[in-house]
């Protein structure tokens, strides 16, 4: 019933994407496809998803945007498959938990969903999956520009990473993120955001951070790192309990979720669609 997304089947991947999202015009996903699959390719993560098949249909697909992420002090590395614009054919929609039970069982350390669906929201739970974040803080970036905090923002050479994490923020560099380090004593550790457009306006969202805290104490900072580099609003997950003043929980942001060995840092959302896709 699936099989992975080759080369000759991209084109079908993308007819679907494009006909389940009508809202994303075909070359978003073909650009975005094309990234996701030159990274796979780059890297030899295998294919970037999966189709569903019935009497040699396409008809349904499932991004799964593949990373390693190396262990600390030691510790071994854990594998992690974020997944992402998942479609069934209205048709086969009572497939859909077969086709997820499928995709689920590979053998990977985490799985992730980071834009579910409302529906894909409330099925989830019952295959192992834990709400991580509610959704998404809207931060207004020239109103909190003037806030002064503990730390300050540097170069994202200067942090001290471990090699793994380092290959990370390089690879999301050469994927159009910006990052730095956010320093506080004697020590700076990176942030890396992915760039994007929200209601037409240059927009970035926080996808990694091994310390939210630290984050929200130093939004002034953030601020002015980010609007000198044209970006004017920010985005990042937070529980609606914890919006701070000056930012507003966003009803369009969607809940993220997590099966298996949780992420160290605070967020990572790294290798996903808001890198990929760019959304």
């Amino acid at each position: 019933m699936l099989e992975p997304i080759e080369k000759h089947s991209m084109e079908e991947a993308r007819a679907l994407l494009a006909r389940g999202f009508p809202m994303r015009a075909p070359a978003f996903w073909a650009s975005g496809l094309e990234r996701l699959a030159a990274f796979h390719e780059a890297a030899s993560l295998g294919p970037v998803g999966q189709i569903m098949r019935m009497k040699g249909e396409a008809v349904g697909v499932i991004l799964t945007m593949r990373s390693r992420r190396d262990g600390q002090e030691g510790a071994a590395s854990r594998s992690v498959v974020n997944l992402s614009s998942w479609y069934v054919d209205e048709r086969f929609r009572l497939l859909a938990p077969r086709m997820l039970q499928q995709v689920l069982a590979e053998p990977v350390d985490t799985f992730t969903d980071l834009t579910p669906s409302p529906p894909v929201t409330d099925m989830i739970g019952r295959f192992g999956f834990e709400r991580r974040f509610d959704g998404g803080a809207i931060l207004a970036l020239p109103m909190l520009a003037l806030r002064m905090g503990p730390g300050h923002v540097a170069p994202v050479e200067t942090a001290s990473v471990d090699a793994g994490t380092g290959r990370m923020v390089e690879d999301h560099l050469g994927l159009g993120c910006l990052a730095c380090a956010l320093v506080e004593g004697d020590t700076a550790r990176p942030v890396v955001f992915a760039a994007g457009r929200r209601k037409g306006l240059p927009a970035a969202r926080l996808v990694y951070a091994d310390d939210l805290a630290s984050v929200r104490r130093n939004l002034g900072e953030i601020a002015r790192f980010l609007l000198a580099r044209g970006v004017i609003c920010l985005e990042m997950p937070t529980n609606r309990s914890d919006v701070t003043p000056g930012t507003w929980f966003s009803g369009r942001s969607r809940p993220t979720f997590v099966r298996g060995l949780d992420a160290t840092a605070a967020v990572d959302h790294a290798y996903s669609e808001f890198v990929f896709l760019r959304i």
